[in-house]
């Protein structure tokens, strides 16, 4: 079996920022940007208004990062005999033998591919995976998760591959 690896895809990621713009779109509404903010009798103002700007803040970010991902070209993700290199997480190639357990993980429909590592000290996470490692290890109970989301490979042709390469080593 060759290499698998998983590229990014232009029109999903335009997609998602798309996504997150019109999320932020909505938070405006609810902050009242747009002329006089919604009411509802089963929230207050001030509720609406906490929803609207935690919306504007979180999916602000997230279009800004979108944004900036629609322009990469590189992979994101190689399975191989030698390991697995996650890109979002760090250019370090994590070898099979370190690699204590492969388990998936999924809410409302995203699958992820969860690593769980003998030594997670030796593969420190970079950038926003990074900073969120603690959250993900509390939510997913591992280590390193991957996700095939923004890619142009699936969840399935990746979990066959690390069944493939596991197997070989």
């Amino acid at each position: 079996m060759d290499d698998f690896v998983a590229l990014p895809s232009r029109w999903r990621r335009v997609l998602l920022t798309l996504i997150a713009v019109a999320f932020v779109v909505l938070g405006l509404g609810l902050v009242g940007a747009f002329g006089a903010a919604p009411t509802s009798s089963r929230f207050s103002p001030g509720t609406a208004i906490v929803v609207g700007w935690s919306s504007i803040v979180f999916f602000g970010l997230v279009a800004i990062i979108g944004f900036r991902r629609i322009f990469e070209t590189g992979e994101q993700l190689r399975i191989n005999a030698e390991g697995i290199r996650c890109k979002p997480w760090s250019d370090s190639l994590i070898p099979w033998r370190e690699i204590a357990d492969v388990t998936t993980w999924s809410h409302k429909g995203q699958k992820a591919a969860i690593l769980h590592l003998r030594d997670p000290a030796r593969f420190p996470g970079r950038g926003l995976a990074g900073l969120l490692a603690g959250a993900n290890r509390k939510l997913t109970g591992g280590d390193i998760a991957i996700s095939l989301t923004g890619t142009d490979r699936s969840f399935g042709d990746a979990m066959s591959a690390i069944a493939h390469f596991r197997r070989a080593d």
